[in-house]
């Protein structure tokens, strides 16, 4: 009865082994034949979520190659939805630094009770930032003027990244949408600046009263409503103010109720070069473009002045019966700041 017994657990034994062989040769041959529903399952989540981002807009891409520029540091700043005021304005605050917002409602006198810089989303571009403009309530950083003003900038608080000092080269980026309802007058509305800053009172190499680079819109009773790239030198040896030069002007109606893409580089000298190229984003046309060589983009006079951007909304009221009293809005999107050589 014992041998018997051995033989059968042999028996069990050898069954074990045989089975276990025979599993291990199954998964060789699955792992081989490129098998496995969990590795194509995996791989269609991806292709999904690409799907779905290509019905926004990306974020502005780097020009380097094309501009002939190598980039030493970028600096960016999203919105990230519609949220709170508190968490907009410090999301600004963080990347150009705490006093970079000049909205009415942070100037004691001005228009207080309603946030000027709030996020809203859409389809086309995204998160994005929406300036407010009231006619019969925002005053310029408190004062009440013939002017108002809703903008954000880089200042001497703020990191050198997001600072133009002497000879250096910059790019700037971003998304920028008006509406075609929007009042405009024959004095200015700006949307961006370059505007230089030099605390000293010599004004031999110009001053910082003007900016030097404007993206602005106007309406004349001629040519009705403008979008122009301006540029000033500032003013003359014995004070007076030189007039503005017009890179470019084009009609409204080519950006109005439209998403476009703004893409600036410049150099920061005496002779210094100035680019600017806006691309309307539903058909690709290129609306602007600006490419200035031997231009004068340098007002300081010592090694701390520099050229800084702002962006937001400008305007003049001294026509403030042109303006509308409705509230206006300008939305911008993905800004990016970037420091560097060019080629």
């Amino acid at each position: 009865m014992k041998k018997p017994a051995r033989k059968n657990a042999f028996d069990n034994e050898y069954k074990v082994v045989i089975y276990f062989i025979a599993m291990a040769l199954l998964m060789f041959c699955i792992k081989g034949c490129g098998g496995g529903g969990s590795t194509s399952t995996a791989n269609t989540g991806p292709v999904s979520d690409d799907s779905t981002s290509e019905e926004t807009t990306p974020p502005p891409t780097d020009n380097s190659a094309e501009t002939g520029f190598t980039s030493l540091s970028e600096v960016t700043l999203s919105a990230d939805g519609p949220g709170t005021p508190d968490n907009t304005y410090e999301r600004i605050e963080a990347v150009f630094a705490e006093g970079s917002i000049e909205a009415p409602d942070l100037f004691e006198g001005d228009h207080t009770d309603t946030p000027h810089i709030v996020e809203d989303t859409d389809d086309i571009v995204g998160d994005h930032f929406v300036f407010l403009a009231h006619r019969d309530l925002d005053f310029n950083k408190g004062v009440q003027s013939d002017r108002q003003r809703n903008e954000i900038k880089s200042y001497d608080k703020s990191d050198n990244k997001v600072l133009g000092f002497k000879d250096e080269t910059m790019q700037f980026e971003w998304y920028f949408h008006v509406s075609s309802e929007m009042s405009l007058t024959s004095k200015f509305s700006h949307f961006f600046q370059l505007k230089a800053r030099n605390d000293s009172e010599d004004d031999s190499n110009g001053n910082d009263d003007q900016p030097v680079i404007t993206l602005s819109a106007v309406e004349k009773d001629s040519s009705g409503k403008e979008l122009q790239v301006r540029h000033s030198t500032g003013n003359n040896p014995d004070g007076t103010r030189t007039d503005d030069v017009y890179l470019v002007k084009t009609n409204w109606s080519d950006i109005a109720d439209e998403w476009v893409h703004v893409f600036v580089q410049s150099t920061f000298s005496e002779e210094g070069t100035f680019k600017m190229v806006l691309t309307r984003l539903r058909d690709d046309a290129v609306i602007i473009d600006v490419d200035e060589s031997n231009i004068d983009m340098w007002r300081g006079v010592s090694e701390e002045d520099f050229i800084r951007p702002k962006w937001g909304i400008y305007r003049s009221t001294a026509e403030i019966e042109k303006l509308r009293a409705d509230e206006e809005q300008v939305r911008f999107a993905d800004f990016v700041v970037r420091k560097g050589t060019p080629d």
